[in-house]
């Protein structure tokens, strides 16, 4: 029966129906947008928001693209802009960022970590995402002029802590990119590998442990003498149960002792680090550009300086160098495998650094290519 009754019953009831199914249809959809907004916390312990994961960075450190090379092999290519010194991360490895990435070649520059941050050179990239270094010279004011723009800003931190930053600062870059599933590999890989060494470390550390000067960036002709703090590397020589000579630069990620404290000191292993930026610096020079007697030379200038022939270290022939490349994100695992095993050889005799790289290697965009530490 359709009497006009039911006629007007049925217009109320596709009207009821259509607004029961867009009562729906919003539910779904809030929830998606909810789910595909990212929150993630940087370093600083503020809260990110992100619309949809970032495509395009700006960077002020080196060592953030480097990082990025280990959240997956294209995230090097979403650096919009980086820093006016991004050859720091080494010669050798920047002609091979290169050649994966022509691209870099026409990217802008902006102020690094090691100058004062200026907001119109970020503006004028059009970066939907500003990655900055804990060890950034930057105002509140500036980061509340470029958020008040919609440019959010995330924290990192390679240089401070390394040792307890690095695989928090890769995951969070991953988080914010959409590749959080790589991230977290390889951030999980770091963890386990660093808690084996840790754990070989303590089974033999017992016995006694050795001194270790580590000179950073080390020049023959330069003022002595460039070495890690209690911060910075100086926490991975104190997880590895090693007397820092550097100690005395206590609360500090890196600084200058003199060369009266290390002969004092008597270190029992010496560490230089450099690389082809130490030609100009009369330097330790070390990478793949070097043959081994060009390496070996530098290194024998360097003990060639008044007092270091009389270190215990040089004495019992417990003399090594590694790139500077070696401390930066991810590949600084490496430089923790060859410290121990430098120290405590009767624990790490069987250790391969050439077979090390290679698995690092697999991780990264970018791999380092050539001998980078004295054999």
């Amino acid at each position: 029966m359709t009497g006009p009754r039911h006629a007007a019953v049925w217009p109320r009831a596709i009207h009821r129906l259509a607004a029961l199914l867009a009562a729906m249809l919003f539910t779904l959809l809030s929830a998606y947008a909810a789910e595909a907004e990212i929150v993630a916390t940087d370093l600083k312990g503020r809260e990110i928001h992100l619309e949809q994961p970032a495509r395009r960075l700006a960077v002020d450190d080196p060592r953030i693209i480097i990082a990025l090379s280990f959240t997956g092999k294209e995230a090097p290519a979403l650096v919009a802009a980086w820093p006016h010194d991004v050859a720091r991360i080494g010669e050798d490895l920047y002609r091979t960022y290169r050649a994966r990435f022509p691209q870099i070649d026409g990217l802008p520059k902006i102020a690094s970590n090691q100058q004062n941050l200026a907001v119109e050179e970020i503006v004028a990239a059009k970066p939907d995402l500003v990655v900055l270094s804990l060890y950034s010279h930057v105002a509140p004011e500036q980061i509340a002029q470029l958020e008040a723009l919609g440019i959010p800003v995330a924290y990192v931190d390679f240089t401070l802590d390394p040792l307890a930053h690095t695989g928090d600062s890769i995951r969070l870059l991953g988080r914010l990119t959409g590749n959080e599933t790589t991230a977290d590999a390889f951030a999980d890989f770091r963890d386990g590998e660093i808690a084996r060494l840790v754990a070989r470390v303590d089974a033999v550390a017992a016995a006694g442990s050795p001194s270790v000067f580590m000179e950073t960036h080390a020049s023959e002709t330069e003022a002595c003498c460039n070495s890690p703090g209690t911060e910075n590397f100086g926490r991975v020589l104190a997880l590895l149960k090693l007397r820092n000579v550097g100690d005395i630069l206590k609360g500090r990620p890196f600084g200058q002792v003199s060369a009266e404290h290390v002969i004092s000191s008597g270190p029992e292993v010496y560490v230089a680090t450099g690389g082809p930026y130490m030609e100009k610096r009369n330097g330790l020079l070390i990478g793949p550009s070097y043959d081994t007697g060009t390496t070996n030379a530098s290194l024998a200038r360097l003990l060639s300086r008044p007092g270091f022939s009389s270190l215990p270290a040089v004495s019992s022939g417990r003399v090594h160098g590694m790139s500077s490349q070696l401390l930066a994100p991810g590949f600084d695992l490496l430089a923790m495998q060859l410290i121990a095993a430098w120290c405590y050889p009767q624990a790490f005799g069987e250790f391969d650094a050439a077979e090390a790289l290679q698995v690092l290697n697999a991780h990264t965009a970018v791999p380092l290519e050539g001998t980078y530490w004295t054999k």
